[in-house]
Formats: C-alpha cells, sequence, structure tokens
C-alpha cells in the first residue's frame, strides 16, 4: 500500500505540528513545505523536503503529492484551499476553513466540482460535526 504524500502551506507553529504528525505517522509521508518566510527564518530545517516561497510555486513544481495542509494565517484559507482543490489535491485545512459563509460555500463548492474532500481540523470535534450536520441535513 502507497503512502498518502502531504505538502504543508505555512510552517507556523501549527505548521510544523502538522508536519510532524505527517512524519511520525506510518502512512503518510512529508513530501514539502511552503512559506514566504524562507527555511531558515521559519525554523523548518529538521524537514528534509522540498521548500518553496508560495502555493503557486508549489502547483507548478511537477511534485508528486495527494493532500496539502492550509496551515497559513485564517485571511488566506479559502483562496489556497481553492487553489488546491483546483489543482486536484485534497485538503486539510485548519480553522477556520473561510472568513465568510460565502468563502466557506465556495470551497465546499469547488471541493464538489473536483471531485475532492476537504478536511477541517477543528479543536472541538463534537462542534464541527454538528456544524456540518446542520449543514448537510
Amino acid at each position: 500500500m502507497s503512502k498518502i504524500k502531504f505538502a504543508v502551506i505555512g510552517t507556523g507553529h501549527i505548521g510544523k505540528r502538522h508536519a510532524e504528525m505527517i512524519r511520525r505517522d506510518a502512512e503518510g509521508e512529508l513530501v514539502a513545505l511552503v512559506d514566504p518566510r524562507g527555511k531558515e527564518a521559519c525554523g523548518a530545517q529538521e524537514f528534509e523536503v522540498p521548500f518553496f516561497s508560495s502555493i503557486e510555486e508549489l502547483l507548478t513544481s511537477g511534485l508528486d503529492y495527494d493532500v496539502i495542509n492550509v496551515c497559513t494565517p485564517n485571511g488566506l484559507h479559502a483562496e489556497q484551499a481553492k487553489k488546491a482543490l483546483e489543482a486536484g489535491k485534497h485538503v486539510v485545512c485548519e480553522k477556520p476553513m473561510g472568513l465568510s459563509k460565502e468563502s466557506c460555500e465556495q470551497v465546499i463548492y469547488t471541493a464538489l466540482q473536483a471531485n475532492k474532500q476537504v478536511f477541517l481540523c477543528h479543536a472541538k470535534p463534537l462542534l464541527a460535526t454538528k456544524c456540518l450536520d446542520q449543514r448537510y441535513h
């Protein structure tokens, strides 16, 4: 069985936690990191994977990966999630998915059109499940 390949966008505290969790998972493989600040400035030298300065650079790199983890500042989540989905990648997104109902709906619509999954990280999974249940039932 092949490993699921991940690229993490945003290498702040949360992004590095995502990268480390992927690295420790036997079924996952960290294949790239993205942050405009650079690998050394982010303190991400321990991750020996290609490092890109933008999502656009990652998407045009030709690198093989399945999932993009969006761990950037909140205002960038929806835009970056849509770009990843449009490129045919699944998305793991830190909360919030977007800053407005409309931006969240655009992400969901893009995921449906691309036939890809969007997973939202939330500190209170029961609350997230309740919100999703209300949206789809």
